[in-house]
Formats: C-alpha cells, structure tokens, sequence
C-alpha cells in the first residue's frame, strides 16, 4: 500500500516543472493589479482568496473601467464557468471525502491540477487526495508569491501594453482551445462562440462579448452532442 506521505512528495515532484509557467503568470496578475489602481493588499488577498489566474485578469483590466460589480461578476463568471465542468470531472475520480477535503480539494482546482490529475487518474496508482494536495499546494503558494512579487514591483511598469501584458488572456485560452481542436465538431463550437463574440463586441461592448460569446459556444456544443443511446428493451421478453 502506498504510503500518504510518498503519495504527496509524488503530487510536489511532478508539479515543479509547471513552476515555470504559473510564475511569470502570477507576476503578470500582481503588475496588472497595482497598475489598475489596486493596493497591494488588494491584490494579495484577492490572489489568496480566489486561485484563478484568467479571471483575475479579466477583473483587474475592467476594474478601472469603472463598470458596476455585477458586470465584472458576469464577465468572471463567463470566463471560470470552466471550473464547473472541472469539479464535475475530477471530483469523480478522487478517492471517497469528507466534505472538508473535497471542498479544499475543490479550492485549489485550476487547468494544471485537473490536466495532471486526470492523467493520473487513468494511470494504475490512481489518483489520490494527498497526491492531489502535493500537486496543487504547490503551484498555489507559487501563485501567491508570484502575485506579490508582481504587485511590489509592478508599480514600476507604467505601461503594461508596451511589454504584452494585454496579450495574456488571448493567448492563455487559445491554448486551452487548442487543446480541444481534435474533439467533436470544435471547429463549428470555435467559430460561434468567437462570431458571437466579435459581434457583441462590435455592437454592445465590453465586456458582455465575453459571456455572450461562451454562452453561444455552449449552446451549439449542446446541440450537436450525440449522447450514447441506450439499448432497447425486448419487448416480447
């Protein structure tokens, strides 16, 4: 039987190479957070309370646009409506919890953990809470420090635009879209999802475009799903 012990040191080992990625994300996050008009502790505890590096950025380019709490809400929400499916997915394939674990477990759930620990799941070790805690505590106390690395220093950046910090979130999910190119009728989803987008981008503004544009993408998703059929009874029998 494998020990809790070893299973957690497997999670940390294999989460140190996504090191290099999370980090300078989380510098980004802190730099456009104090650039938005944010205090440090802001940004701090928004980073401790909310691990979701996607939607921080989307908060903290329409912060300063001055838009009502409810529209930036809307726009998180659309963006991280993602998780929803990722907790249906993983909490599935971790071994029985209490609530307290799964709910932690839940808390530090972002796109490295749930890539790293599907994968593991398929693997004959399973995947295991204390693997998943090893794997995910990490990359969050990376986050964190990242984050208050980027918002010390990130007051000395005066224009993010001038180094592509404005570029981030465009291409952190054309990389997660990349990686559903080869699923079932994907080119259709994309290209409503981004038509939708664009147009109401062009005629409302921002940033309805964002939810409109998922929402839209959902819905064809929806529609041209092909659930399995279910046998059919003998009726003679």
């Amino acid at each position: 039987m494998i020990s809790t012990n070893s299973e957690f040191v497997a999670g940390l080992k294999v989460s140190l190479p996504f090191i290099l990625s999370v980090f300078p994300f989380g510098m980004v996050v802190g730099t456009l957070g104090v650039n938005s008009g944010a205090g440090f502790p802001d940004v701090l505890l928004q980073s401790l309370l909310f691990f979701a590096g996607a939607s921080q950025t989307v908060m903290w380019e329409l912060y300063p646009q001055g838009l009502s709490l409810w529209v930036i809400a809307i726009a998180i929400f659309a963006v991280n409506f993602r998780l929803v499916l990722y907790s249906a997915a993983i909490g599935r394939r971790l071994e029985p919890l209490p609530k307290s674990k799964m709910l932690a477990a839940l808390f530090l759930l972002q796109d490295i953990s749930l890539a790293v620990g599907m994968q593991r799941a398929d693997s004959p070790a399973g995947l295991s809470w204390h693997f998943y805690m090893g794997l995910s505590l990490v990359l969050y106390v990376t986050w964190i420090t990242s984050v208050a690395l980027g918002a010390g220093f990130g007051v000395f950046i005066t224009d993010p635009q001038m180094i592509g910090l404005d570029m981030l979130v465009p291409v952190y999910f054309l990389c997660l879209v990349m990686g559903f190119r080869a699923k079932p009728n994907a080119a259709i989803i994309f290209m409503t999802s981004a038509g939708v987008a664009a147009a109401f981008f062009v005629f409302v503004g921002s940033p309805y475009h964002i939810g409109a544009g998922g929402v839209a993408g959902m819905l064809v998703a929806a529609m041209l799903a092909n659930p399995p059929q279910q046998p059919v009874g003998n009726e003679n029998g």
